[in-house]
């Protein structure tokens, strides 16, 4: 073999040897590429992820909702609810409407006047008064006449009333002009200044099936024509 053609051979195995070498470290390099994955898998395996250890970030955060526990309040109810009105008139109201002429002839015309109890008029006994209204507080209750306030009451020889006298407010409030043309003209009017400056009565008569003859007297201001106070009282025989 001559010295050419050893040259060749001995520079082609030389180019065999470079790129075996070649190979070589690309096989390692390969190889150690695997092995660094390969240990960082085990790593990430070997470390154990526990649910809900994690942070959460500040967007995550859910704050816990606390409810208080309020006691319930109950809501006042409203006066049209609860409290219905209560009507407050009694006998004794002072009513202008119920304390007119016409309504009281209608009571006198059965003995008794629109103010007083039901039950009491001329000819009661002393004993149904005191059942009705009680013993007067002060004074004797055995004497011919009673006061009870706005009222008084006479008795004749045998204990039963002859006499009815009423000064109640509702009264006041009347005037003797509007009575006469309710009434009509009254049978009778006396002048009463002597005894009391500025009044008069006037006097209409009655009767009925208990009592023959009675009368009903309105005392009023001549000036003002307001009514003092109404009287009835039996004609005692």
């Amino acid at each position: 073999m001559n010295r050419s053609t050893r040259k060749n051979n001995d520079n082609q195995q030389w180019s065999r040897l470079q790129i075996s070498s070649g190979l070589w470290k690309i096989s390692l390099l390969i190889v150690g590429l695997m092995i660094v994955a390969g240990c960082g898998n085990s790593q990430q395996q070997a470390t154990p992820t526990t649910s809900g250890s994690t942070t959460p970030s500040d967007n995550n955060i859910v704050e816990p909702s606390v409810t208080a526990s309020t006691p319930a309040t109950a809501e006042p109810q409203s006066s049209e609810e609860t409290i219905p009105e209560q009507s407050t008139q009694s006998e004794d109201t002072d009513d202008t409407d119920t304390f007119s002429g016409t309504t009281i002839l209608k009571a006198a015309k059965e003995g008794t006047l629109p103010d007083l109890p039901k039950g009491l008029a001329l000819g009661s006994s002393r004993e149904t008064l005191f059942q009705l209204k009680g013993k007067p507080e002060l004074g004797d209750t055995d004497v011919p006449m009673l006061s009870y306030g706005t009222f008084d009451v006479a008795f004749d020889g045998k204990d039963k009333i002859v006499e009815l006298t009423s000064s109640a407010d509702a009264y006041k409030k009347l005037k003797m002009d509007t009575i006469i043309t309710e009434l009509g003209k009254p049978d009778e009017k006396n002048d009463t200044s002597k005894d009391v400056a500025y009044t008069a009565e006037a006097t209409y008569q009655m009767t009925n099936q208990d009592i023959p003859k009675y009368f009903l007297v309105f005392s009023y201001h001549t000036q003002t024509q307001k009514i003092q106070y109404v009287r009835l009282y039996e004609e005692i025989q």
